[in-house]
């Protein structure tokens, strides 16, 4: 694995300094902010405490070391700069992230969500961190579903269901080959909105629609299986229950550690200041598509603010400066974490979090 991640950087490593006419021998500071697995990946370090209870890292402080000795290719001498973690699953990119969204400095309530794969989440109260990790899965990112893709030219990115028909947004303006994230997001918002998905995430049964009703040709039975069609052009694409279902965790899952750190800090819902999105996938999900899941709830919609990919913005940041390095790991260090399936009650929070619509 590590031999793989060098490889990788030293690609993109020749492919910048090609870009930009920069030798590699002119590169003496490279700084790497990743989550916390990735990061022992690269150093070459046993990542499998990560994986057991109690889920313990072997380091979570930043690392200064030679290029060299991972074996990246730069300039003699040239160092790497590992970003510090918090925990096992709160890693670098977090915490560079919280550092441009100056969570450490605010007197307000902000609560700063990465969405993605391991949705992770974290709270500042009047400057007081408090964090945590939700396994959101793949769903999210157009896996796991049975139509998915990634967000590439031919990918489904928006939908919209109406009695004249199915409006579909594809990426590249390209025939539809798949559907992305954001479009089985807005697929499922659509579900819900026109009665098509129950709020239990169930699909309606054909059989008690009127057959001029116009959702009534948008479902066919597959077996006994219920099955939305999307698009039969140039291929049938369909939404399947197994696709809602994972949507449907990864709404549990993300709903219910936003509610558990609020309680955890004795936070009403009313006194958030506002909700920050970060990464380059949650740049990608409107507020409609967010709140018309439940996968935030309705109160957040006016105070939802993107930040984009923070995590790179803070390697940037820590690559210029020395007292960025410093304040990041002072921030690391005063972070604390919330394991919530250790939490009172969580295991309930959860199940109600799973019933689409706003808990």
């Amino acid at each position: 694995m590590q031999r793989t991640i060098v490889e990788g950087i030293n690609e993109l490593i020749k492919e910048v300094c090609s870009e930009a006419k920069v030798n590699k021998e002119n590169i003496y500071e490279i700084t790497i902010a990743a989550n916390c697995t990735m990061m022992h990946f690269l150093l070459g370090i046993d990542a499998t405490p990560i994986g057991k209870s109690p889920y313990a890292p072997i380091f979570v402080k930043a690392k200064n070391i030679l290029a060299k000795d991972l074996g990246i290719k730069a300039a003699k001498g040239a160092r790497v700069y590992c970003l510090p973690s918090v925990s096992s699953y709160i890693g670098a990119d977090i915490v560079a992230g919280a550092y441009v969204c100056e969570l450490h400095k605010t007197k307000e309530n902000v609560l700063f969500i990465d969405i993605g794969t391991n949705g992770e989440i974290v709270l500042s109260k009047g400057g007081k961190l408090l964090s945590c990790s939700c396994a959101a899965g793949p769903a999210l990112e157009g896996m796991n579903i049975s139509s998915g893709m990634r967000a590439a030219e031919g990918a489904i990115e928006d939908v919209v269901i109406a009695e004249k028909g199915i409006e579909l947004k594809v990426i590249g303006a390209e025939e539809p080959v798949g559907i992305c994230g954001s479009g089985i997001l807005a697929v499922v918002k659509e579900l819900l909105r026109t009665g098509i998905v129950k709020k239990d995430g169930a699909f309606i049964k054909k059989e008690t629609l009127e057959e001029s009703d116009y959702r009534y040709d948008l479902i066919q039975l597959n077996g006994k299986k219920r099955e939305f069609i999307l698009t039969t052009t140039p291929k049938q694409l369909l939404i399947t229950q197994g696709d809602i279902r994972q949507v449907q965790l990864a709404k549990g899952a993300i709903l219910s550690g936003f509610h558990a750190l609020l309680k955890q800090a004795g936070i009403e819902m009313n006194e958030l200041y506002k909700v920050m999105i970060a990464g380059q996938f949650g740049a990608h999900l409107p507020a409609d598509s967010l709140v018309g899941t439940g996968i935030l709830p309705d109160e957040v919609r006016d105070k939802l603010i993107y930040v984009g990919n923070s995590s790179k913005t803070g390697a940037y940041m820590a690559l210029m400066s020395l007292k960025a390095r410093q304040e990041m790991e002072a921030l690391a260090g005063k972070m604390d974490y919330m394991e919530l399936g250790a939490s009172e009650g969580y295991e309930k929070l959860f199940s109600q979090c799973l019933i689409f619509g706003d808990k």
